[in-house]
């Protein structure tokens, strides 16, 4: 097995698997998840992409349903009787494995700068185009669930667990518009990138890529869109493509073939990417269930794909552009969770470099919320009264536990009240931030002391409503309380994660 040494940790490597079938795939996936070990990345039936403990790397090849393993690069004579799948896949895999790649990409033009910097076309539209472009989706929308003000909006997709990808090459007899192997390769590798570096920012949600690579060759010449039907192109070029595919010419037949990849691959949530060179308006755009790519993206170039391609990605689940030029505000909700915007550059009272808003491989506790990451491994949650000389536990969400307790609402006296850390617990103040934004790595960087919290009746009160707490919780997990409402007893809501 081809290796670079590594000591500890995770370790990738790149499987070529025995099945012939998805049912052959899904056997090899249960026997590497009882290895201790994830699937990132499967070309279904042949190729998976897994994760596993370094140590454990070297003795993958024996596990069952298993052809070939590699740690390092697939040489070539090892895919000269692969199939097309097994190809791409392995050119995508030694591109990721590459140290010049990785040199590439952090040496490479436009890194960190900001989506909306002058002299640059930034993701989101112009407002005519993007007026257009909610148009389609408003127009071929399902009908909407009634939306409450502060529930979770079911609709959304959250980025958790297996997730499918149409990955739709819209190839051509025309050459202007054709899409070369070294091309197609090299999309995969970048959608690879783009998608998995996602995913991988929260490893708790599991997040599984699961790719149906496909490539119709469609024939329309280049009168075939002219620039006054311009509303027309995607239509024109993504019909004839479903058409190819053996789908009916229409938006009906593209969310046909999506729930297809759904259900196939037994997906929380399915999308397609069509990646084209045949006109349209804009050149990354996102609606409904698809993202569209322009092969070039524009000025960004081929090698800034990826990370385009993650924050189109983003806005399938939920994430609003946080760039000034694309309007956006701080009181606006996004996501399942209904999470604010409160990075958004303009307005953000301390903002922080995200995906959303720059070209830049991190995303920031907004847009963690946005993609439902702030629900994932809670122990537990919910509303309480903590009333006044009682305790309350945030490992078990108990008041008055019979054990040791976290905090205690200590009344001296009429006006003197303390909340006081207990058995080893420790709190820190945050003030007043958003409280679906603030996340477990957010939770990790407080500054936690054994001190009390002054919550008197009086003009040094530092619990009144809205008020943000963490807890480090005397088992050692990380909670957040908010102070819904304050008085005698504290109206409160708390987030204890595991």
């Amino acid at each position: 097995m081809p290796q670079r040494k590594q000591v500890g940790g995770m370790q990738e490597v790149f499987l070529q698997l025995k099945a012939k079938d998805l049912k052959g795939t899904e056997r090899t996936i249960r026997a590497i998840e009882k290895a201790g070990g994830r699937v990132l990345h499967a070309y279904p039936p042949e190729v998976v992409v897994a994760s596993l403990p370094a140590g454990r790397a070297g003795r993958v090849p024996k596990l069952p349903g298993i052809a070939s393993a590699s740690t390092g690069e697939v040489k070539a004579s090892a895919l000269k009787k692969a199939s097309p799948v097994v190809a791409h896949a392995a050119r995508a895999w030694n591109d990721h494995v590459s140290t010049s790649r990785l040199e590439a990409f952090m040496a490479r033009e436009g890194a960190g700068v900001a989506w909306d910097a002058e002299g640059r076309k930034p993701p989101h539209p112009p407002a005519e185009i993007e007026r257009l472009i909610r148009g389609w989706e408003a127009q071929h929308a399902p009908e909407g669930e009634a939306i409450i003000e502060g529930a979770p909006v079911m609709s959304i997709p959250v980025l958790v667990g297996r997730i499918g990808v149409g990955l739709v090459f819209v190839d051509s007899t025309v050459s202007a518009y054709a899409i070369t192997d070294a091309e197609k390769s090299k999309v995969i590798s970048e959608t690879a990138e783009g998608v998995g570096m996602l995913g991988a920012f929260e490893p708790r949600a599991k997040v599984q890529w699961f790719y149906d690579v496909r490539r119709p060759k469609i024939s329309l010449p280049e009168s075939a869109f002219p620039a006054a039907k311009k509303n027309d192109w995607e239509d024109t070029w993504r019909n004839a493509a479903m058409r190819a595919m053996g789908y009916f010419p229409s938006v009906a037949g593209m969310d046909k073939y999506i729930a297809d990849i759904k259900r196939k691959h037994n997906t929380q949530h399915a999308y397609a990417i069509f990646v084209t060179k045949h006109p349209v308006v804009w050149f990354a755009y996102e609606w409904r269930n698809h993202v569209v790519m322009d092969f070039g993206v524009d000025d960004w170039g081929i090698d800034n794909f990826n990370l385009v391609l993650a924050h189109e990605t983003g806005h399938v689940f939920g994430c609003p552009d946080e760039y000034p030029e694309s309007g956006c505000s701080c009181k606006s909700v996004f996501g399942r969770y209904q999470v604010a915007n409160g990075n958004c550059q303009p307005c953000a009272s301390a903002f922080v470099p995200c995906l959303m808003c720059e070209n830049t491989p991190a995303v920031c506790d907004y847009t963690r919320g946005h993609l439902g990451w702030n629900e994932l491994a809670v122990q537990s949650e919910g509303t309480a009264t903590l009333m006044g000389t009682c305790t309350f536990d945030f490992d078990t969400g108990t008041q008055i536990p019979a054990g040791g307790a976290d905090v205690w609402w200590e009344q001296v006296d009429a006006v003197k009240r303390l909340l006081v850390p207990q058995s080893g617990a420790m709190l820190a103040h945050m003030g007043k931030p958003n409280f679906d934004a603030v996340s477990l790595p957010t939770l990790k960087t407080q500054a936690y002391t054994a001190n009390p919290i002054d919550g008197s009746n009086n003009a040094s009160n530092q619990l009144k409503a809205g008020t943000v707490i963490a807890v480090k919780t005397s088992a050692g997990r990380y909670a957040k309380m908010k102070v819904n409402s304050y008085g005698y007893n504290l109206g409160i809501f708390w987030v204890t994660y595991k």
